[in-house]
């Protein structure tokens, strides 16, 4: 049960945690809409407001006319043009403002209030530092598409996508908190199995990211081959043997296949041990939203994979990712959860 003190408390986490998964989800249509280079400027304190008459219009156009991307993608691109990109990209960034003042905002009430428990301050904490430092790395990787290539590189758009979900589970743990309570017993073996479902998870969206950063999933779409093999022939391409791992798009996609693969069936895995203990039904739930989540999953991911990645199938793509983060979270604190979540006779002989 939630203790009625921490209701409020309950209430903001959740509300953070909603915004996050919009703001992931805005910035996978900034992605594919190749929205994301639209805004050349970084005003951090005075840019809320959109251009508001003609020439402020003509002034932002014209900023982009000398970045990289217009000059080598879209120089046939006129204001009216400009304005459809801009658009998502000015919501993005307002998105995140957004989030900033959702945050600060309700933290002095709970500050002042003393609502904050003494256990959650370390995680506010974090949350604080975490959502600056995310701010900059977002501008980070929008500046690295700005000179050079016409595009933003991998490593930062992965560093950026990374962060925000770092930054998610720490909300979603902070949720966890307040309704199950601080755990201190030990990890046994299906915990520990979740938490590599977990991290699995993580690891094979940051691959993600990479594929997307890389347009990678252009290549190749086909399944389960590519190009007739297991392992495409250009896999190793690149002389350097580890740039593949990251720069090289068909080692790329091929790395995120197995990722998910190996994904998949670790969650099929943990849910046959999950089902085989005698646990209760808000845990037994997460369990199998979980199998399902990754099936959905799976088959989005190939669904966008042979048509070419369109838009929406690719959003639903992240958007299930969220989701699958989320559920392999609150499974592995359920599993944890000091009220009985296990069958107190089993939970001593999980580790065997």
């Amino acid at each position: 049960m939630v203790k009625s003190g921490n209701r409020d408390l309950l209430i903001w986490i959740s509300f953070l945690i909603t915004m996050v998964i919009m703001m992931v989800v805005i910035g996978g249509i900034t992605r594919v809409t190749g929205s994301g280079l639209s805004m050349v400027e970084w005003r951090p304190l005075v840019g809320w407001l959109p251009p508001l008459d003609d020439e402020e219009w003509q002034r932002v156009f014209n900023l982009y006319k000398r970045s990289p991307e217009f000059i080598s993608l879209n120089s046939w691109m006129d204001l009216s043009a400009f304005k459809e990109i801009f658009w998502w990209e000015y919501v993005h960034r307002l998105w995140g403002r957004m989030i900033g003042l959702a945050f600060f905002i309700p933290l002095v009430f709970f500050l002042i209030s003393r609502k904050i428990p003494k256990h959650l301050a370390p995680k506010i904490s974090l949350i604080t530092i975490l959502g600056c430092t995310q701010a900059f790395i977002g501008w980070w990787m929008v500046k690295s598409g700005l000179s050079g290539e016409p595009s933003v590189s991998q490593y930062r758009l992965a560093a950026h996508l990374g962060m925000a979900f770092i930054i998610l589970g720490v909300l979603v743990w902070t949720f966890m908190d307040l309704v199950v309570g601080v755990v201190s017993s030990k990890a046994n073996s299906v915990v520990l199995h979740a938490k590599l479902v977990c991290g699995l998870i993580l690891i094979t969206i940051l691959a993600g990211a990479l594929v997307a950063g890389l347009d990678a999933g252009l290549i190749y779409n086909m399944f389960p081959l590519m190009g007739g093999k297991i392992v495409p022939e250009d896999y190793l391409a690149m002389n350097v043997v580890w740039r593949n791992i990251f720069e090289n798009p068909a080692a790329v996609q091929f790395n995120h296949r197995l990722l998910g693969t190996a994904t998949a069936l670790a969650i099929a895995w943990l849910m046959f041990r999950c089902l085989k203990l005698n646990i209760i039904a808000p845990t037994r739930t997460a369990a199998y939203s979980l199998s399902a989540l990754v099936i959905l999953q799976f088959s989005l991911g190939v669904l966008a994979l042979v048509n070419g990645v369109p838009h929406n199938l690719a959003v639903a793509h992240q958007l299930v990712g969220v989701c699958l983060f989320i559920n392999s979270l609150v499974l592995i604190r359920l599993l944890r959860a000091p009220d009985g979540s296990i069958d107190a006779a089993q939970y001593s002989s999980l580790g065997r």
